[in-house]
């Protein structure tokens, strides 16, 4: 991992994601970053041999409550000014970055506080491809099920081969909303959420490389973000893109391209 890059994780047990979390903050060490560990009721030896070959403030360990606020409903503009500040905090005290290491279980435990996570991974995302933060979102799949687990896991560029595969992927890369993956009605749909949370000018990139519309009415939606005055830029071969233009007028979606 490096910095910028962004992972959700299924873990088993919490002793398993202090185990998994404890060189994934190592690593971070390394490279000069500071390291936050975050978990519901954490205890201090679970990072007690981290804690000891690291110089001083170079290691925080906070509860979830600490972090993400007393009732664990995340807000997105609130999140960002907290992790902008633990930023500007490292690079003052001498540090390359920030690290993060967090169990978000408890950030999911119920449908408001997984609505609300979820539009923060959004926004979460964008603010990692811009600032020097690398970060561990992990969420135990004994107390989180598989659907849940899989829609984390389409807001996350990385993610665990122990967690369930999701069908496509949404995240941020030089300033736009990239798409990857079996683009169904549903991803479009979460495109639409996401588009929401994020600043204004924000365009969608599609690959058709990494990408598969598996519908006319795909095409259809995202002529239909278009119209909205969002530029979705849809990249693919000659021929790709030729059978895309006998689904749906070029005019409704002008941002077609040819690679």
């Amino acid at each position: 991992m490096r910095p910028h890059d962004h992972i959700g994780w299924a873990f088993t047990g919490t002793s398993e994601f202090a185990a998994l979390a404890a060189p994934f903050l190592a690593e971070g060490a390394a490279l000069g970053e500071r390291m936050m560990y975050v978990a519901q009721d954490p205890d201090p030896q679970d990072m007690a041999g981290l804690a000891d070959v690291v110089g001083p403030g170079a290691l925080v360990v906070s509860n979830t409550a600490e972090v993400y606020g007393t009732g664990c409903i995340v807000d997105p503009e609130r999140q960002r000014a907290v992790y902008a500040a633990a930023v500007d905090d490292a690079l003052a005290a001498g540090f390359s970055g920030v690290r993060v290491a967090a169990d978000g279980t408890p950030l999911v435990a119920s449908q408001e506080r997984l609505d609300a996570l979820l539009r923060w991974e959004v926004v979460a995302d964008r603010m990692l491809s811009e600032y020097p933060i690398t970060a561990l979102c992990a969420f135990d799949q004994e107390e989180v099920d598989a659907g849940t687990l899989r829609r984390l896991a389409a807001l996350h560029p990385l993610s665990s081969a122990s967690g369930p595969q999701p069908q496509f992927r949404l995240f941020s890369a030089a300033g736009d909303l990239w798409a990857e993956g079996q683009l169904d009605p549903t991803a479009v749909m979460q495109l639409w959420r996401a588009i929401e949370d994020l600043p204004s000018g924000t365009g969608v990139q599609v690959d058709l490389s990494t990408a598969t519309l598996t519908s006319h009415a795909v095409l259809t939606g995202l002529g239909q973000l278009c119209r909205t005055g969002v530029r979705v830029t849809i990249r693919g071969e000659s021929a790709a893109i030729g059978k895309l233009r006998h689904w749906y007028s070029p005019a409704a979606c002008p941002a077609l391209q040819e690679a």
